[in-house]
């Protein structure tokens, strides 16, 4: 008879790791435009730690700007270690925009949550464009669009990465 323990600690394993794969394809367009550069693993996760100004716990990532007809989206995706890390970092990170944290410099105003394809998509406005993110599984996900192509790329966005 196996004891509770022993089959606690390979469950608990198995949970860590779920939702653990490799961060998603990079998508070619978004809203209609065209990916026009991206930068993957180390030096996204660079640039996407210099935007927070500390380091993120993260395995991979990538970030991908897309233009084209006078409008910008980048998207910003990072891979945790396992979904509970993520789960972390996006609730300090929904709880900054809040409070108007420092790092979040009073920046995104608006913040509000809606269901989207059975995510919680979180919205806010600064910066001159839209920014959408939601967290789906241990991927966090950040669009950032011109208010023009916002929407059908965050559309986009969550069809396409997750």
């Amino acid at each position: 008879m196996r004891r509770p323990a022993a089959i606690a600690l390979p469950l608990v394993a198995l949970l860590l790791l779920a939702g653990c794969g490799a961060v998603p394809e990079i998508p070619p367009a978004l809203a209609g435009l065209p990916l026009t550069h991206s930068t993957r693993g180390a030096q996204a996760l660079e640039d996407i730690a210099r935007l927070h100004r500390r380091t993120i716990l993260a395995r991979d990532g990538f970030v991908a700007h897309y233009e084209g007809d006078r409008s910008v989206a980048m998207l910003y995706v990072t891979r945790a270690h396992a979904a509970p890390v993520a789960w972390w970092q996006f609730s300090k990170m929904v709880q900054g925009i809040e409070r108007g944290s420092p790092n979040a410099e009073g920046r995104f105003f608006h913040l509000k949550a809606r269901e989207q394809d059975g995510l919680t998509v979180y919205s806010a406005v600064g910066l001159g464009q839209i920014h959408y993110f939601y967290r789906s599984g241990s991927a966090i996900v950040w669009l950032a669009a011109d208010p023009r192509v916002a929407r059908v790329a965050l559309g986009d966005a969550v069809r396409l990465v997750r």
